[in-house]
């Protein structure tokens, strides 16, 4: 076999969020006026995911982390720039920028998720790598899906995010393997470069991005549109 671990990242991977952002933002912008089309919402997801990424790109290349306000407001940005509005409901607009959607969502595990690592774990070893809360790993135990790990690496218990590839070398440490025994599962633009330049191979999970983007420089190594359709390429 070419690989000897499957390394995972968490959220749209192996796990959806409950209203997702399309959701929220979309309800948000039409309660206060605003005409929102189902696809003007799913760009609002995909733009809020972007500004999250390139937020993490800038605190890697040395600038100051934002403070939580700054941090709702680079999401409702970039939520807004899919919104198109007249210049007379320019209030409304600046009204929304100022309030942050109360975000209270439930996890749920995908559709093909359990029967994929059922599979993957009788010839694989598993890891998870995720940017996210402590709280992740009560989730995972919770979703029943923590015991398929051998190691889960949870951004704010080590106090690396991706795209930092020292994040990366945690979970090899933990395995003993090299970046070239494991192969990196994920959905996020980041997910592609954080691997390839810790010298793993990646199948990224491509959802509504449609292509890389430029600021990316590398490949990756396989798309998919689900974690099951890793049972067709290993």
């Amino acid at each position: 076999m070419k690989y000897k671990a499957i390394i995972f990242d968490v959220a749209d991977t192996l796990i959806d969020h409950h209203p997702n952002y399309a959701k929220i933002y979309g309800d948000k912008v039409r309660s206060l006026g605003l005409e929102v089309t189902e696809k003007a919402a799913r760009e609002m997801h995909k733009a809020v995911y972007t500004a999250i990424g390139e937020k993490m790109l800038k605190v890697l290349s040395g600038n100051p982390r934002e403070t939580p306000e700054e941090s709702d407001m680079i999401r409702n940005k970039a939520a807004l720039s899919c919104v198109k509005y007249k210049s007379d409901m320019e209030g409304t607009y600046l009204q929304l920028m100022s309030q942050m959607p109360k975000i209270k969502q439930e996890m749920c595990v995908i559709s093909g998720v359990f029967e994929t690592l059922d599979y993957l774990k009788e010839k694989y070893r598993l890891a998870i790598v995720s940017n996210y809360a402590a709280s992740l790993a009560d989730r995972l135990r919770e979703l029943r899906l923590y015991e398929y790990f051998e190691s889960v690496i949870i951004s704010d218990i080590v106090g690396i995010e991706k795209p930092d590839t020292r994040i990366m070398e945690i979970v090899l440490n933990e395995l003993n393997l090299s970046p070239s025994d494991c192969l990196y599962v994920g959905d996020h633009p980041l997910d592609v470069l954080c691997s390839k330049k810790a010298g793993m191979d990646c199948a990224w999970i491509v959802g509504d991005w449609g292509k890389l983007n430029d600021s990316i420089p590398f490949k990756e190594d396989y798309i998919i549109k689900n974690v099951s359709e890793l049972m067709s390429i290993l």
